[in-house]
């Protein structure tokens, strides 16, 4: 008995850690390709909060203006690092909870969506409380050629080193507080309606990477809608904007935003989806 419980857990840890590296993987090649959408909401935030907000379509030919195409991919690396090591951590604790849950399935449809909403919620506050450094400097080099921001940072190590000096160790977490208003309730919503999508649309769109595209997207813009207001709460205090104009300008951003969010959730989840199918057969195999 011992030796099978033994066993149990030994396959439990391998699968948490083959989650993460699929969902880091996956987290990493998304980024990249969609690291304009970002540039574009955290300007149009950073913008708005100084009452000199403009459209998406504006906004980008300003950043080009400034520095060429290759401004509109500004913090890459720390996306790479923040949305990679994110996704990672992300699913290896649901991948945890993900067990835990098998080992205590029953209640009926209701108990699975609230399970699969805690679930989703509980591993993105881990991600998020863990990777809020590098969010933090995620955003401030994506936001660095708006005058109210140019913080000057050269890459995510100088960074990290310049914020620690000049503000404090304490300071790597600022903004922890929207980010989490913003990503817990983002991830409770997502992987709810994700699943509820996937078995609601099975059987007209079939099994696979078709299905877990369209159910990522649509869960992907129902959760962003919902928090967009925290989200610019989040960038204006990262930042070190002006937070006390509250109720202007919650909505900046949200059209770069809706489009990033929902091609990198669906995306990062259906390659995700199809790198576990993978591993779940060589396992079987072995």
């Amino acid at each position: 008995m011992a030796g099978e419980a033994g066993g149990k857990r030994r396959e439990a840890a391998a699968d948490a850690l083959a989650s993460a590296l699929s969902g880091g993987a996956s987290g990493a090649a998304v980024s990249v390709v969609l690291q304009p959408f970002d540039v574009l909401r955290t300007r149009m935030q950073a913008d708005a909060s100084a009452g000199a907000g403009e459209g998406a379509l504006r906004t980008c030919r300003a950043v080009v203006a400034e520095g060429g195409w290759r401004n509109l991919w500004r913090g890459s690396t720390a996306t790479v690092a923040r949305v990679g090591c994110g996704a990672a951590v992300h699913f290896y604790t649901l991948q945890l909870l993900r067990e835990l849950r098998a080992r205590q399935a029953g209640g009926g449809a209701w108990a699975d969506t609230a399970a699969n909403a805690a679930m989703g919620g509980a591993s993105r506050a881990c991600a998020v409380t863990l990777l809020c450094p590098v969010t933090l400097v995620k955003t401030r080099m994506e936001a660095s050629g708006a005058a109210a921001s140019a913080f000057g940072y050269r890459s995510v190590p100088h960074a990290l080193r310049s914020i620690v000096r000049k503000e404090g160790v304490v300071a790597l977490w600022r903004g922890l507080g929207p980010a989490l208003l913003t990503n817990v309730p983002f991830s409770t919503l997502h992987y709810a309606f994700y699943r509820q999508f996937q078995a609601m649309l099975g059987s007209s769109v079939g099994e696979g990477a078709p299905l877990n595209f369209v159910a990522g997207a649509g869960a992907s813009i129902i959760a962003t809608v919902c928090t967009q207001p925290c989200d610019v709460l989040r960038t204006r205090s990262m930042l070190v904007l002006d937070v006390r104009r509250a109720s202007v300008g919650l909505f900046a951003g949200i059209a770069p935003r809706l489009a990033k969010r929902s091609l990198q959730t669906a995306t990062l989840w259906t390659l995700y989806e199809e790198l576990w199918a993978v591993y779940l057969r060589m396992r079987k195999q072995a």
